[in-house]
């Protein structure tokens, strides 16, 4: 088989191996960095960081300090400033004496990288390098049995940390799509929270959620998107000082499985307690024990009360059973 010809070959292809190992790392990178709406690929990085660290560089340092040659410095520097990302001060007479220094975009796009790409990456290489044992040889084929069994992509999105922004009213549309499939969709539309067993009908619509946000002024609607579209969605608004309501927590149904309910939910505390809070509380139908069960582990337990269902408001749905309410869960930050 052509796999066994290269494992007994190990040291004879020990290069090419290397070499495919580096690309599908670094193609990963590239849907992470573009996940994130970040325009830098994963080979540039290096650059970049010499040049945030030292400032302005020649051309012929930034060659010596990555070890490179002088015309493929002169290339990577071209493309950067093509993307905007740095700016070139040209020599009089001699090209080797070009000054590269980061432009505004650069640095921004490099402090978003730290933030949205860095820490997930890293915490996947982790993943994969990890506890390590045996030669160098085993070591490298542990690393690319465990790629195999799961990308370094799928991993670093299990890690990602999602930016949340305040929904415009042009994501209006996206939002009471994405909710709707969640809470209400069917066949491959539904998503493992699904309430349309009991529940039928739309979960929200545009004149209802724009009412929502036109009389609850104080509340904020956040969504987590990517280039794109809108990946999930939360509700949160305060109740006093420092307790505050979260709700519509949702995320597209095709992603659930992926752990970003978790990290979307990780994102809302945060974001709350930057904003003083120090208590979160929620309301989830009764029979929803799955959902319920999910939050208990994260730390949300029922507080003994509960509310009733709107069950003369069409607006949310048409209920299937006589006995749901709402049971309120609470959990100190």
């Amino acid at each position: 088989m052509p796999a066994r010809t290269i494992r007994d070959r190990q040291h004879l292809f020990l290069g090419s191996r290397l070499k495919r190992l580096a690309e599908r790392m670094q193609t990963d990178v590239v849907l992470v960095a573009h996940r994130a709406g970040i325009p830098i690929q994963p080979g540039q990085y290096p650059l970049l960081v010499i040049l945030e660290e030292h400032g302005a560089t020649t051309i012929g340092a930034l060659a010596r300090a990555m070890q490179m040659s002088q015309p493929a410095i002169t290339k990577s520097a071209g493309k950067l400033e093509e993307a905007g990302l740095v700016t070139i001060g040209r020599g009089d007479t001699d090209r080797r004496q070009s000054t590269v220094a980061l432009s505004p975009a650069g640095r921004e796009a490099l402090d978003r990288s730290k933030r949205d790409v860095w820490p997930s990456v890293e915490a996947a290489v982790k993943e994969v390098t990890d506890d390590l044992s045996g030669s160098f040889l085993d070591q490298i084929a542990t690393i690319e049995a465990r790629m195999e069994a799961r990308s370094l992509n799928a991993r670093a999105q299990a890690h990602a940390i999602p930016t949340l922004q305040v929904a415009a009213d042009t994501d209006v549309p996206a939002i009471v799509a994405l909710m709707n499939r969640a809470y209400r969709g069917s066949g491959t539309e539904t998503g493992w929270n699904s309430e349309a067993d009991y529940i039928a009908g739309d979960r929200t619509s545009e004149a209802l959620l724009r009412e929502e946000l036109e009389t609850k002024p104080d509340a904020a609607l956040l969504v987590w998107r990517t280039p794109e579209d809108v990946q999930g969605c939360v509700w949160l608004q305060p109740l006093s000082e420092d307790a505050w309501h979260i709700g519509s927590l949702t995320v597209d149904p095709r992603m659930q499985n992926a752990g970003l309910g978790r990290q979307l939910l990780g994102a809302s505390e945060q974001w709350v307690r930057e904003r003083g809070g120090r208590a979160i509380r929620m309301t989830v139908v009764n029979v929803r024990d799955s959902l319920i069960a999910w939050y208990a582990r994260r730390g949300y337990q029922p507080n003994g009360e509960t509310e009733p269902f709107p069950y003369d408001d069409a607006r949310f749905g048409v209920p299937k059973r006589d006995d749901l309410c709402f049971i309120v869960l609470e959990k100190q930050l």
